[in-house]
């Protein structure tokens, strides 16, 4: 996920040096699945670009079947009918090979997890404004939902304004926007957006969301990940 979150403030830097009118406007983040945690994870990595998190599912841990699945025998998806077993796995380079300059080490691991105290601390020192709102399964068949219980739990004691709708049973299914327990809640994006970007909005509407640059260095180990504006660019430093 950290390419990708880093990608994802690229492009927004891109947007409001192309069209600077939008540079004030707030910067919200939503998603559901992988879409939620790299949105929680851009809040990780630039919190003084983002405004709000909306999401579903998303993890408070990265998914390790994504990572080195292979190794694990873990397939990221199965096709499974009368005829066919198929395991697919990403393409991935990482690899527990300590002899590998792939290593897939704890640091990196750490710098990926989101309920973190240490990195949370750090996170709310560069801003405590932001704005968390996210869905989850207590029945989720990942068994994540005490991990993000826990990730909000801290959310709330740093004073972040934040929201978690843990659904628990069966007559909170609506139908509509809910529609199962299972990993997603079969909610789509559209679904999610409108029923949580109004009031995510509402409550934003007298903040200026100005873009500033920064910087932000998370401590994992023996080596020190930081994120920061260079230039026009948005970039990872790796120090150790």
């Amino acid at each position: 996920g950290i390419m990708a979150a880093i990608d994802h403030i690229n492009a927004l830097k891109d947007i409001v040096k192309n069209y600077p009118e939008f540079a004030n406007l707030p910067k919200i983040y939503g998603g559901g699945s992988y879409g939620g945690y790299l949105s929680l994870l851009i809040a990780k990595i630039a919190p003084w670009y983002v405004d709000g998190v909306v999401d579903n599912s998303g993890g408070a841990f990265p998914n390790l079947a994504s990572i080195l699945g292979r190794e694990f025998g873990i397939s990221d998806y199965t096709f499974n009918d009368p005829n066919t077993f198929i395991q697919t796995y990403v393409k991935t380079f990482w690899t527990r090979d300590i002899n590998s300059p792939f290593y897939f080490g704890d640091e990196n691991y750490m710098i990926r997890a989101l309920l973190n105290k240490d990195h949370l601390l750090l996170q709310n020192e560069k801003n405590k404004n932001i704005i968390y709102t996210s869905y989850h399964s207590l029945k989720d068949e990942f068994k994540t939902a005490d991990s993000k219980k826990c990730l909000y739990d801290f959310y709330k004691n740093l004073g972040f304004d934040s929201t978690l709708h843990l659904i628990e049973s069966e007559d909170q299914i609506d139908g509509k926007l809910i529609k199962s327990l299972e990993h997603g809640l079969r909610m789509t994006d559209k679904a999610l957006f409108r029923q949580e970007l109004p009031i995510v909005l509402e409550k934003l509407k007298n903040r200026k969301s100005f873009m500033r640059e920064n910087s932000i260095s998370y401590p994992c180990k023996e080596k020190v990940f930081t994120f920061k504006d260079k230039e026009d660019k948005f970039v990872l430093e790796l120090r150790g």
